[in-house]
């Protein structure tokens, strides 16, 4: 015969539901915190210089370190989420290249249907903050050497790998707990490039959505998406520098 005694009751679930959400969502917050502050602090400076690239590149390398803890405290870590090495590096790298290429074509047909709507003709994504980097070749180099560090890196280590997961944790037992993770993530991913503006945002939350959908399909392989975002933003860049954008 079982002892209710020692069954929880309904009002115990739900606190240690509540309690778990909390957590989580605290997690979420402590270890996105220094991209919030000092990304904050970097685009006032100037993202489009190398004080400001470099102060934004810190609040990445810091989000890294406390989401590693994190990771730790849930038995896991970087490798577990994302970073393991993969089985065929040249399988990896053609579908980064491939995901870049899906991306780019993504940014193309949203720009081209937003300079033919009318009324959204100057609705393209705002990227003066990088105004700096026409013509600046020092500049230009520091601003690749970030592409694939504090952007391809960190940002695919924070918006894919940590935060996916986190949300997984969050909506663990739900029924949407795989697409929920995904949507979220990707949502997120936008907003935080609010600079760009509206097209810029919904650019970004697109771009998150293809990246999170191949690294959940590739079976948590971050490297393609840190490739695919690593290029992409490598050609955005060297096209700011000639001119082109």
């Amino acid at each position: 015969m079982i002892n209710e005694t020692y069954l929880p009751d309904k009002e115990s679930t739900k606190k240690l539901d509540t309690t778990w959400w909390l957590r989580i969502l605290a997690e979420i917050l402590v270890a996105f915190l220094p991209i919030l502050i000092l990304g904050t602090i970097g685009t006032i400076v100037g993202g489009g210089t190398f004080l400001g690239g470099a102060i934004i590149h810190s609040g990445y390398l810091l989000s890294i370190l406390v989401a590693w803890f994190v990771l730790r405290l849930h038995s896991t870590g970087w490798r577990e989420v994302g970073l393991a090495r993969p089985k065929s590096w040249l399988r990896t790298a053609f579908l980064g290249f491939g995901t870049a290429l899906i991306v780019i074509a993504l940014i193309l047909v949203i720009s081209n249907i937003t300079l033919n709507l009318p009324g959204l003709e100057q609705a393209e994504p705002d990227i003066s903050r990088f105004n700096p980097l026409q013509g600046n070749l020092p500049l230009l180099l520091f601003s690749i050497f970030l592409a694939w560090t504090a952007v391809a890196f960190g940002e695919e280590m924070m918006y894919r790998a940590f935060l996916i997961n986190q949300l997984g944790e969050l909506f663990q037992g739900k029924k949407l707990r795989k697409v929920l993770p995904l949507l979220l993530s990707a949502v997120i991913f936008g907003l935080v490039h609010f600079y760009q503006g509206p097209i810029g945002i919904i650019t970004t939350g697109l771009t998150g959505l293809i990246l999170g959908v191949i690294y959940l399909w590739s079976g948590r392989n971050l490297w393609i998406a840190i490739i695919a975002h690593g290029l992409v933003n490598t050609l955005s860049f060297v096209l700011i520098y000639l001119g082109v954008t």
